[in-house]
């Protein structure tokens, strides 16, 4: 592994851990209930809606900002940059309005087991975060701007303050209303964009209000998105599917879901991002080149090294699921019936 992966994955741990103290949070004060599952349902709704629309778009931002920088020059490529961010911009106004519309319809499509009061606290909650998806979108462009111009560290920082806030918010609910927690997920993801803003506006970067739906380097990152957008889209069925089933099973069964996936995110997110993180830019740079023993090289090293990490640690997760889970969430309002689902969860 080379120096940038290491730091990286360094700060990955420490990003995770913190991600994990949050989750520990959230489970201490609201354990795995009504209250916990309208909290998740409605942070999942505006990430799966985003990931519909705006993930497709952005996986192709890298490559096509190099292909323009090195065709066009600097300039240019930013400029593509502004009209990309516009119609995000224009499309999550869309998303939002529609969003906050069908609220309700959009909860049970994704847990279909809520009914009165849950239901219309999950929906209150995703109204107040949808507007999240504003900056969604931004961290996604931008962070992939910085690690274009070979600033891996600040984009891999972003979950700190994501982290930070909603703790800070989760705790302040509590206490004072439990409306601060749908709250706490739009100051959370601002203060992500945030952190970004500065580094942005260091290499230059001024964004100038600017959409053509005719360009065609906008046409053509709509046409690399598709594909990305149908495997996206299985995906969040999948998690439609899980949600659905839990929010049925039992009262808390989404928390417990929530939960374990947040450990699986935690071996994914300790060695697959941050290897993929970093081969991504350097892939799209090989491709603009036409250097094709490269990216075989690459490829294969990346592999070799996901393997050699990942697999060991996946079964281990599972050997000592109970442990780690007691360990994790096991106190405060997270009884024994939690650790049992949140166990059970881990190991499907």
């Amino acid at each position: 592994m080379n120096k940038t992966t290491i730091v990286l994955m360094i700060i990955t741990i420490c990003s995770k851990v913190f991600g994990f103290f949050r989750e520990v949070i959230l489970s201490f004060f609201y354990g795995a209930s009504d209250i916990s599952d309208a909290y998740l349902i409605s942070q999942t709704i505006p990430s799966a809606i985003f990931s519909f629309f705006a993930t497709g778009l952005s996986i192709g931002y890298i490559p096509l900002y190099t292909v323009i920088e090195e065709e066009h020059g600097e300039k240019e490529a930013n400029r593509f940059t502004s009209k990309l961010t516009t119609l995000l911009l224009v499309i999550c106004t869309v998303i939002i309005i529609l969003g906050c519309i069908f609220a309700k319809i959009l909860v049970k499509i994704f847990a279909a087991g809520f009914n009165g009061d849950t239901l219309a606290l999950a929906a209150t909650f995703t109204r107040i975060s949808l507007l999240g998806i504003y900056f969604a979108g931004l961290v996604n462009i931008f962070g992939n701007f910085l690690r274009i111009k070979g600033n891996y560290t600040i984009p891999a920082l972003v979950g700190f303050p994501l982290n930070f806030f909603t703790i800070l918010f989760i705790v302040l609910s509590f206490k004072t209303n439990i409306i601060l927690l749908a709250v706490g997920s739009i100051v959370a993801a601002a203060s992500q964009f945030g952190l970004l803003l500065p580094f942005i506006f260091k290499e230059g970067y001024k964004y100038i209000a600017n959409i053509d739906f005719k360009d065609k380097y906008v046409m053509k990152m709509v046409t690399m998105a598709i594909p990305s957008i149908l495997g996206v889209s299985v995906n969040e069925i999948n998690i439609i599917i899980d949600r659905t089933f839990a929010s049925n099973i039992a009262v808390g069964g989404i928390s417990a879901l929530n939960y374990a996936a947040k450990l699986k995110g935690f071996v994914q997110g300790l060695f697959v991002l941050t290897i993929s993180t970093v081969i991504y830019p350097v892939i799209s740079k090989k491709v603009a080149q036409n250097n094709v023993e490269g990216i075989k090289k690459t490829i294969t090293e990346a592999i070799i090294n996901v393997n050699l990490l990942v697999i060991p640690a996946s079964i281990g997760s599972i050997m000592f699921a109970k442990p780690i889970i007691m360990l994790l969430f096991g106190r405060g309002a997270f009884d024994v019936q939690a650790v049992a689902m949140t166990s059970n969860a881990l190991l499907f």
